[in-house]
């Protein structure tokens, strides 16, 4: 994993995303370039068909660029072995799909819970994470 020094925790240079037939290039995103501070909130806004969820998937590491760079904590995503991907989407991507699938036996509790249980966190630290995403978003009620 290249490492370079002071780069945003998200960086985008000249990133293009297209699509081809046999005799059309069909460009989702050109010429993208963006940097993203650790704690900084960005969003993403534009009719539909504008590339937005194609950008979110790059970013998310679910979809790959056609050409140009992304940094992602100072490593180049695209020198990233497979091992090193699945490491930052258990460790450090959040991803909430745009027609999310909760798994509707389990509570809402349960449900945010489930992530942390794959991710062999202990009892009373998945306790306190869950208690803590249920008081942000405001839906300790709903638990």
């Amino acid at each position: 994993m290249k490492k370079r020094k002071g780069l945003p925790m998200i960086k985008l240079n000249h990133v293009f995303r297209y699509y081809t037939n046999k005799f059309v290039k069909t460009y989702v995103l050109q010429d993208i370039s963006l940097e993203v501070e650790e704690g900084e909130f960005l969003t993403v806004m534009g009719p539909s068909g504008a590339g937005k969820s194609t950008l979110l998937y790059i970013l998310g590491m679910l979809d790959e660029a056609n050409s140009g760079e992304y940094f992602f904590r100072n490593a180049s995503v695209h020198d990233l072995s497979e091992k090193e991907r699945t490491h930052l989407h258990k460790h450090e991507i959040g991803f909430v799909f745009q027609n999310y699938h909760l798994i509707d036996e389990l509570t809402v509790y349960e449900n945010i819970e489930a992530p942390l249980l794959y991710q062999k966190i202990k009892s009373s630290e998945r306790k306190g994470k869950v208690a803590e995403a249920l008081d942000r978003f405001n839906v300790v009620a709903k638990k």
